[in-house]
């Protein structure tokens, strides 16, 4: 048995996403300007998109489950198993469009955005997913998925007033409505804007903008300057809004039930395939009817692996917000900025709940209600399923009050941007291990065996989470730098752009005899302390190690390097870049970092008249990064559009 859920958004989809929209920035999107009759000032803008992007590296075996022709365990493979190496993954059309209005000191802005993904809504694929019952060569299903992830739709992003006003001298800008608040001096590396919520789907799609990947929030925010460099700012959000998630069985779904409304754990390796495991076996055709119908059961149920899904949590809308000051000093040519949040989290924790799948599921405990039944030479004939308690599992995003306080600066030295922060947050919800969870709820092993009895306790409630993170302190440091070097290369300019972040977290114990946290599903249980067996609970016994979990300390840096050639033929800017990202040591709780993983992306876009342009991207990752579970998704994607 094995599986995971790894369920932290991957900082390098923000970090690729982000590289490509901040090349783009070089280009001003085409904008226009209307003045109404009765004084209203206009500006609006809109950007039409055709984007393509296609696999061009082959499934890793030991990134595939066991059952799959693979070397690993399940959970975590059906966005690999369902696209193959020159497979297209998206082919999507986008539009979005901006308003804004002003008229005196008030004023109104407004965005809107719409997609249609062909390859998602129509292509048929070999595996299937949760939501699609594992019908070979049916289409993904995007039922029930978060609205923003789903294969087609539209939605308001922006959607704010605003005012400038003088209060006793000392100017105050007001913004009420759904907004983004991006503090800090982060580029690529999540720092102090980790409290904001952020659309890892459309971060994927081709042709990606940085205002497509912000999440805007309804929230109050105010700035007030106070004379002398001094500033304040403050917001207050009205709703809780969630990080989204690439959907269930699509090419970058990180877990094969997560994003996934009716998805299921399927947890039973050894039996088959994930459409076995589904759809169930009859394993209880040699057992007396009478006794089985005791338990709800017949000789002929096919007994599944589905570990069942208990309604998700939430957190309350209220209880978020930030403080802010910033001082520029004149003498020294710097900006300092000191921050304090309170937020909730946007991501969930797999949590394991006291309460029974439904038959005929073995998580139902049947099975085991039945062993207990039995002779002990008839009980040992079902093997570890006899021995398989009761229990479901949840997406807990219900995990409030993380606060984060901040220190940043920047400035120019010698012709260097140079900006940085430093951020301690506390009470982070750090997921645990989730085969440690699964393994110890079900079987009562390993670092988490103790959450057997609990959910066996009577004197627990019925649908009561058991346990599935714990909370952590975090401290991150991180600096920034922006070069321009002219007339080099024959090319106009080249910009390069920098940035390194280390994290020191408190509570990351020794992974062979303390709670662990991080390592995908797919790698299954490792070695632990007083568990001799591991070889038994893991598909892989190349996995039993105490490789791949979560560390004290961890960093890495990114790196993108862009060329500016204007007019390089009839009238066309040429600028190509290349964006590079290494993990170099440590595996931070957060998965900011991971040790080894690496990528390499290089892109060339072409601009015409500051309205038409086409961009190209090929991405590959470091093959031998072997805890990253998407180390073998290179891919290419080729885009066209235009801004009116």
């Amino acid at each position: 048995m094995n599986q995971e859920v790894h369920i932290r958004p991957r900082p390098r989809i923000m970090a690729a996403a982000c590289a490509v929209a901040l090349a783009a920035l070089a280009t001003p999107a085409h904008a226009d300007t209307f003045t109404l009759d009765n004084g209203v000032e206009g500006r609006w803008n809109l950007n039409l998109s055709l984007g393509h992007s296609v696999r061009t590296a082959n499934a890793d075996k030991n990134l595939i489950a066991k059952p799959h022709g693979g070397t690993a365990g399940n959970g975590q493979d059906d966005g690999n198993l369902n696209f193959k190496k020159n497979d297209p993954i998206s082919s999507v059309a986008k539009a979005s469009a901006e308003l804004e209005l002003k008229h005196d000191n008030l004023g109104l802005f407004v965005r809107g955005n719409a997609w249609y993904d062909y390859v998602t809504s129509h292509k048929g694929v070999e595996h299937g997913s949760n939501l699609n019952g594992y019908v070979p060569g049916a289409r993904l299903s995007d039922d029930g998925f978060d609205k923003l992830s789903t294969f087609s739709g539209a939605a308001i992003g922006d959607a704010y007033v605003f005012g400038n006003f003088d209060l006793s001298g000392n100017p105050l800008q007001v913004k009420a409505g759904q907004q983004v608040v991006n503090w800090g001096e982060s580029l690529f590396i999540p720092g102090l804007n980790a409290m904001g919520a952020f659309d890892l789907t459309a971060a994927r799609r081709p042709g990606a903008q940085v205002k497509e990947i912000l999440r805007p929030l309804p929230q109050l925010v105010a700035n007030l300057g106070l004379g002398n460099g001094l500033s304040v700012e403050a917001f207050y959000q009205f709703k809780w809004k969630r990080t989204v998630l690439d959907g269930c069985g699509t090419y970058w779904s990180i877990a094969d039930s997560l994003n996934c409304p009716t998805g299921v754990v399927v947890f039973g390796d050894s039996v088959g395939d994930d459409r076995t495991q589904y759809n169930g076996l009859p394993l209880l055709g040699k057992l007396p009817a009478p006794l089985l119908a005791s338990v709800g059961l017949t000789p002929t149920s096919p007994i599944n692996f589905r570990l069942g899904r208990a309604p998700e949590t939430t957190p309350k809308n209220s209880g978020q917000f930030g403080l802010s000051s910033h001082y520029f000093s004149d003498e020294l040519g710097t900006d300092f900025g000191v921050y304090f949040t309170n937020y909730h989290a946007r991501i969930p924790a797999l949590m394991v709940v006291k309460s029974k799948s439904e038959l005929p599921s073995v998580f139902s405990g049947a099975i085991a209600e039945l062993a207990a039944k039995l002779p002990p030479a008839a009980a040992a004939s079902l093997g570890v399923l006899g021995k398989i308690g009761a229990g479901r599992m949840a997406w807990n995003y219900d995990i409030e009050n993380i606060k984060a306080f901040g220190v940043s600066a920047s400035t120019t030295v010698g012709g260097f941007s140079l900006f940085g922060e430093l951020v301690h947050t506390r009470d982070i919800p750090v997921q645990i291990n989730v085969p440690d969870l699964l393994i110890g709820s079900m079987l009562g092993l390993g670092p988490q065996g103790w959450m057997a009895k609990a959910t066996r306790d009577p004197s627990v409630a019925d649908g009561a989470q058991v346990g599935g993170y714990d909370r952590k302190n975090k401290t991150q440091l991180q600096a920034s730098f922006i070069k321009q070097i002219p007339q080099i290369l024959e090319a106009d300019a080249l910009n390069i752009i920098g940035e390194v972040g280390v994290q020191q977290w408190s509570g990351i114990g020794n992974a062979y005899n303390s709670t662990r946290y991080g390592r995908g599903f797919l790698f299954g249980f490792g070695d632990y302390t007083g568990v001799p067996s591991c070889a038994g609970l893991n598909a892989n016994a190349g996995y039993c190690s105490t490789d791949g979990y979560a560390t004290k300390s961890a960093w890495g840096y990114r790196v993108q390097a862009e060329l500016t050639y204007p007019n390089a033929f009839a009238g066309v800017t040429l600028k190509p870049r290349l964006f590079l990202s290494h993990d170099v040591n440590g595996i931070s709780a957060d998965n900011t970092f991971l040790k080894n993983r690496r990528s390499a992306a290089i892109g060339l876009r072409a601009d015409y008249m500051s309205r038409y342009y086409a961009d190209f991207t090929y991405t590959r990752y470091n093959h031998h990064a072997k805890f990253d579970q998407f180390h073998d998704r290179d891919y290419a994607s080729l885009v066209v559009g235009a801004n009116f």
